[in-house]
C-alpha cells in the first residue's frame, strides 16, 4: 500500500502581505503603496497619529473595504471583498 501525502509547510510564506496597497476616499489619501510581510511567528503593531491608515489598514484585511490599487493576500490567498475565503481565516473584535 502506498500513500502520496504532500503538504504544504512553507514556512517562509507571509501570512499577511500587502503589494503596493493604496486606498482613497474622496480624493483623500488614507494609504498610499503599503508594502508589509508578516511572517507566521511575529507580532506586528500598527501604531501612528489620528488618520495614519490603520483602521483602513484593518479594514482592507477584512475584506470590509476594498483597496483603490494593490493587493492584500493572507495565507497567500488574495483578499477580496466578494470571497469568504479568506474572511473564514481572520478574527476581528472591535
Amino acid at each position: 500500500m502506498h500513500f502520496d501525502i504532500q503538504l504544504n509547510l512553507s514556512f517562509n510564506m507571509a501570512i499577511l502581505k500587502t503589494v503596493n496597497a493604496s486606498k482613497q476616499y474622496d480624493g483623500y489619501s488614507a494609504i498610499v503603496n503599503l508594502n508589509l510581510e508578516i511572517q507566521k511567528g511575529e507580532i506586528y503593531c500598527l501604531l501612528g497619529q489620528n488618520g495614519a491608515g490603520k483602521t483602513t489598514t484593518i479594514n482592507l484585511f477584512l475584506g470590509f473595504t476594498a483597496p483603490t490599487s494593490g493587493t492584500l493576500f493572507i495565507n497567500g490567498e488574495k483578499v477580496e471583498t466578494v470571497n469568504n475565503t479568506t474572511k473564514k481565516m481572520v478574527a476581528y473584535i472591535p
